[in-house]
């Protein structure tokens, strides 16, 4: 008589791999939300110099056409924000969500880092500036 060999796991064998994923994803999933929230940084920090560089260069293309016109608004739209100074303007958000950003008044911006903190920018169109306010810690994070 032929012996039969199973090819299915045993029980021991599943419990130990089981074990082994619960271990890893344990130690995985808080390290996946530090990374996320630190994109989310990068973003932010990345939206500020390149809205700060488009102001730079659509103020020296007026310099170097000898035209006095000047950038009262970074847009003319609620949706598609910056549409001015940068070639891909980026899209307003209704949400809360971190990076996203919203138009409050002309001249006046938001960008949320987490669910329920903003930072609010300014852009002062005499002297063609993208801040927000010093005293905030949060603008000291973001703008150095």
């Amino acid at each position: 008589m032929r012996s039969i060999k199973s090819k299915a796991f045993s029980l021991l064998e599943i419990i130990f791999a089981i074990a082994i994923i619960s271990i890893i994803t344990m130690v995985a999933i808080p390290k996946l939300g530090k990374s996320i929230d630190k994109t989310n940084f990068v973003k932010i920090k990345s939206d500020i110099l390149l809205i700060r560089d488009g102001i730079n260069r659509y103020k020296n293309n007026l310099i170097l056409k000898a035209n006095n016109e000047t950038l009262d608004t970074l847009d003319n739209d609620n949706n598609l924000l910056f549409r001015k100074v940068l070639k891909y303007p980026i899209l307003s958000s209704m949400t809360q969500k971190s990076g996203t950003w919203n138009k409050l008044s002309d001249n006046t911006y938001i960008v949320w880092i987490e669910d329920k903190k903003n930072l609010k920018f300014m852009y002062n169109n005499l002297n063609n500036t993208f801040d927000c306010d010093k005293n905030d810690e949060n603008c000291k994070e973001f703008t150095q």
